[in-house]
């Protein structure tokens, strides 16, 4: 770890070195000449995101809303410090289901008729799975609280159905319905809480012999930590779900939109703007993310074909790439710069073979306040969308 925090400081020195010739503004990097940037066919100008409106956009949205306010399983005990799922997207509605611990997805529109949104979040105790407990916690806003009750007798009745177990207690939450399962191994609960319906899964695949205690333990330190997030979140009226913003401050319009062969199979479209907190969930390393994103101050996250961060101001910009690059530190391997982009910081994989899927060229550019992290199939591609996504974040300023 004394490794990983010297490589970081130097990381900085590097680039605060590289970015010293801003303005009295405190901009960080020098100014670039777009006309100059081969940024390909990929789109230069911001879109409207509003015209991408669905009837499923409002649901998405106060999922996001959720999201931002609801702990992380980091947040409930700090040694879940890993998130496995890339590009992990906790939004929760009927046609985006919860993952519930034995029961397939396509019983769940059934199973919890009369969800509004919702929000799932995973963690891991080692960065490999099955060497370590694993959790995932999901917070369900229905429509009322009967709807709340009848979806987590639903769940709970068919999940033990398929998965028998013992009934177990949790203390201080008398009204949870929990399970242990000493097959799989697993805790799962279930609890209403008004309008919400909270539940929490934990196992543990590798103790001997196993003890619930901690599992225990750790749903109760869960549920109150969902309970007391939720005083944070205020619920958007049903019908004034469809007039949520589709964007904040024009900033997922300057994102690079999602390409067709990056949607899921399912074709949802993970395009979304979070908090800072918010996007935590997606993060791999939330832990290390959660330090830099406090350090730089960011406020904003926006998804889409990449991914963009609005820092406190434009000093910031310079520790939050050096944070990123140190994440990914032991994959990757410094390349140049796109042509007429010489303060731009791009990276491929050192081991073809092993991370050419899971580790394509990436790239890292800041242009004010704002970081954004672009990556491609091949290093071309990541040279002409770091310059398309520095022409939509300069565009008409």
């Amino acid at each position: 770890m004394r490794f990983r925090h010297s490589l970081y400081a130097i990381i900085v020195v590097i680039i605060a070195a590289t970015t010293a010739c801003g303005d009295s503004q405190g901009t960080t990097t020098a100014a670039i000449d777009v006309s100059k940037l081969d940024s390909g066919n990929y789109p230069t100008a911001p879109r409207d995101v509003e015209s991408t409106r669905t009837p499923d956009s409002g649901a998405d949205l106060e999922s996001v809303r959720i999201g931002n306010s609801m702990p992380l399983p980091l947040d409930v005990d700090g040694r879940f410090a890993f998130q496995r799922l890339a590009l992990m997207d906790g939004r929760t509605t009927l046609k985006s289901p919860a993952t519930i611990s034995s029961i397939d997805s396509k019983e769940f529109p059934d199973l919890a008729q009369g969800l509004v949104a919702g929000w799932e979040s995973t963690g891991e105790r080692r960065k490999v799975l099955g060497l370590g407990s694993s959790v995932i916690m999901d917070t369900l806003r229905f429509s009322d609280a009967a709807k709340a009750e009848t979806a987590a007798r639903r769940l709970a009745d068919r999940q033990a159905e398929i998965l028998p177990g013992e009934a177990m207690a949790i203390p201080g939450h008398p009204t949870a319905r929990a399970k242990w399962s000493p097959r799989k191994r697993t805790l799962d609960s279930f609890l209403v809480h008004d309008t919400m319906l909270l539940y929490v899964f934990i196992d543990d695949p590798v103790s001997e012999p196993v003890d619930t205690a901690p599992l225990i333990a750790f749903t109760q330190a869960a549920f109150t930590k969902q309970i007391e997030a939720l005083k944070a979140y205020s619920p958007t009226a049903i019908d004034q779900l469809a007039s949520l913003p589709m964007d904040v401050d024009g900033l997922l319009g300057r994102t690079l939109p999602l390409e067709d062969r990056q949607k899921t199979v399912s074709g949802i479209d993970r395009t979304r703007l979070m908090t800072g907190h918010g996007d935590l969930h997606s993060e791999n390393l939330p832990a290390l993310a959660k330090a830099a994103f406090d350090d730089a101050g960011v406020d904003l996250v926006a998804y889409s074909s990449e991914k963009i961060y609005r820092t406190r101001d434009a000093s910031s910009t310079v520790r939050l790439i050096a944070a990123l690059i140190d994440q990914k530190a032991d994959r990757y391997r410094p390349i140049d710069a796109p042509p007429n982009m010489p303060d731009v910081k791009c990276f491929d994989t050192k081991d073809k073979g092993t991370y050419s899927t899971s580790a394509p060229p990436v790239c890292y550019l800041a242009y004010d306040r704002y970081v954004a992290q672009v990556q491609g199939t091949n290093v071309q591609e990541a040279y002409q969308k770091a310059a398309a996504q520095y022409k939509l974040l300069a565009y008409g300023r």
